[in-house]
């Protein structure tokens, strides 16, 4: 009869280890996290931000750290922005034209709302003398934007360009991937500012002669300069008065002087083409831009 009890109470405490062995082995190590489970499923995602671009006019600030803006289509907008664009918008006034870029955040609890965060803010002009030009009969009678031919790698495209006026008294078309300052006439490609373009009005009696003098001691600090023929240039460019280029030999950067008569008066264009990859892409969009330059009528 002891036998019997010993061989039932061993038997009972094999169960025993065996079950709490088990337990261990399913429970004991805690939830998985391995990469793809439930753990890494639950995490709270980051709310998605957007980055667009506006134009319009400012009107001033709604708070220290809040502008607002009354967009093309007419419509006001504010947007926030940081301390890292207090001095840009420090030098604005009223009904200056500006170029943004911004940040647009969803705001918790809110479907219709966002939050706009300024990135980047660039005055192209002023309202009434500058972009757009109300005042300006050929301003007036061009729209807004416009789709321009220009041809990128063997392809012709249709891309569409901004109108822009000048304080010298010209507008032109200008790409979105260029930034171009009114009252200096400088126009830089955005990725690489050191592909330029510098818009300079000339007196309408200015000679042929005396504007070669001129385009050559332009560019002669560069390398020798020569005098593109008709021939030579590039389609784009084919009507110049005169086209000159020059290449600096220590790093290939090629500088022309253009000169095209408009309305009897005389523009000249000193393009700077550093070597490089954006120069396949900055010489077609910067000559598309450049033959849609108009004098403004007084």
């Amino acid at each position: 009869m002891r036998k019997k009890m010993k061989k039932r109470t061993a038997v009972l405490i094999t169960i025993l280890v065996l079950t709490l062995a088990a337990c261990g082995q399913n429970g004991a190590s805690g939830p998985s996290t391995e990469p793809g489970t439930d753990q890494e499923n639950n995490r709270p995602t980051e709310p998605e931000v957007i980055v667009k671009e506006a134009s319009g006019t400012f009107t001033g600030l709604a708070d220290s750290h809040t502008i607002e803006v009354i967009l093309e289509n007419g419509e006001p907008q504010a947007y926030q922005f940081g301390e890292s664009l207090m001095e840009e918008i420090s030098i604005l006034q009223e009904n200056d034209i500006v170029s943004l870029k911004y940040e647009e955040k969803p705001i918790e609890g809110e479907d219709t709302l966002k939050q706009r965060v300024l990135i980047e803010i660039v005055k192209t002009g002023t309202s009434g003398g500058a972009v757009p030009n109300e005042d300006a009969d050929n301003a007036e009678s061009r729209p807004d934007t416009q789709e321009l031919t220009l041809t990128l790698e063997g392809m012709t495209e249709q891309k569409e360009a901004r109108i822009i006026s000048a304080a010298d008294g010209y507008s032109f078309y200008v790409f979105d991937i260029f930034t171009f300052n009114p009252e200096t006439g400088l126009l830089t490609m955005d990725v690489d500012p050191n592909y330029a373009v510098q818009i300079e009005k000339l007196p309408a009696d200015l000679q042929l002669q005396e504007q070669e003098e001129k385009g050559t001691r332009v560019l002669a600090e560069y390398g020798e300069v020569e005098v593109v023929s008709e021939e030579e240039r590039p389609e784009a460019m084919k009507d110049a008065r005169l086209f000159l280029t020059a290449k600096e030999e220590k790093n290939g950067t090629v500088h022309q002087y253009i000169m095209k008569e408009q309305d009897g008066n005389n523009l000249a264009f000193t393009i700077t083409i550093p070597a490089g990859e954006p120069s396949e892409g900055f010489v077609p969009h910067v000559y598309a831009s450049l033959n849609t330059v108009e004098l403004e009528h007084e």
